[in-house]
């Protein structure tokens, strides 16, 4: 497997906490899978806690997960602060290790999409299966590659959005990106432009999924997809939905068996 790339770009945990404060549109989504699963529940990639720890709030039993210690740390302040009853694990998501089996587990946001071959894909998925009761749930979020944003060229910067920096000061964002067909990785330069200078750049890669290709990906990993979402409003999937929202169960003759009490 190849090592993940670009987590530099997580070293800053409150300045990612601070960037994403304003992004709520997702939460009450993956929130009513947790209520609806019941516990216990994980969440791969975690970050910060910006998803973990409203589930925590409704009173389920939720465990995040994340490769970086700056992000757990800063999730770990928060949650102490609150006084929220969450395990935290620093693992790589192609490794989970725990003797815990949950009735959800979901990965938010593209966070998926850092794993960019396919040896770190099925590792993935299969790690999160085998951390699934009989009967749980994995829930898979990235994005549907859109053609009109792969081809554009490396040369051509773009508005992505603005943020607010520590002092409160509007941040824009300009992007540019490059496509990889080969490799089907999406590569961003982000600039972070006070009044028009740049005080932060960062470099994100993201592996594209395309719609079968995720399908077969799952299958490989013994899973059998029951239901897929074009978008957090549960939108059937089309061609043009911004999303792939994946609702996974273990194939019967791939689940370990396990001890249910969890």
């Amino acid at each position: 497997m190849k090592p993940l790339q670009d987590l530099a770009v997580y070293d800053d945990a409150d300045f990612y906490d601070q960037e994403f404060a304003a992004r709520t549109h997702d939460i009450p989504f993956f929130l009513g899978q947790a209520v609806h699963a019941g516990g216990p529940v994980l969440e791969v990639a975690c970050g910060t806690g910006r998803i973990t720890l409203p589930i925590a709030r409704a009173g389920v039993d939720v465990t995040g997960l994340d490769v970086m210690p700056s992000m757990l740390a800063r999730a770990r302040r928060r949650a102490e602060d609150e006084q929220l009853p969450v395990e935290w694990l620093e693992q790589d998501c192609r490794d989970i290790r725990t003797d815990r089996r949950f009735a959800l587990v979901f990965s938010a946001t593209n966070a998926m999409q850092h794993l960019h071959d396919m040896d770190s894909v099925v590792a993935f998925l299969t790690s999160a299966r085998n951390a699934l009761r009989p009967g749980g749930t994995l829930v898979l979020d990235v994005f549907n590659p859109d053609p009109a944003k792969l081809s554009r060229l490396p040369d051509a910067p773009y508005h992505h959005k603005s943020v607010a920096d520590r002092d409160g000061v509007k941040l824009d964002v300009r992007a540019t990106t490059s496509y990889d067909a080969a490799t089907q990785v999406l590569r961003f330069t982000l600039d972070y432009l006070r009044d028009g200078a740049s005080v932060r750049t960062k470099k994100v890669s993201m592996r594209c999924y395309f719609p079968e290709e995720l399908l077969a990906l799952c299958r490989l990993a013994g899973l059998d997809v029951a239901q897929r979402y074009g978008d957090y409003d549960h939108s059937p999937f089309t061609s043009g939905s911004p999303k792939q929202i994946l609702f996974c169960h273990a194939g019967a003759r791939t689940h370990p068996e396990v001890n249910q009490d969890g």
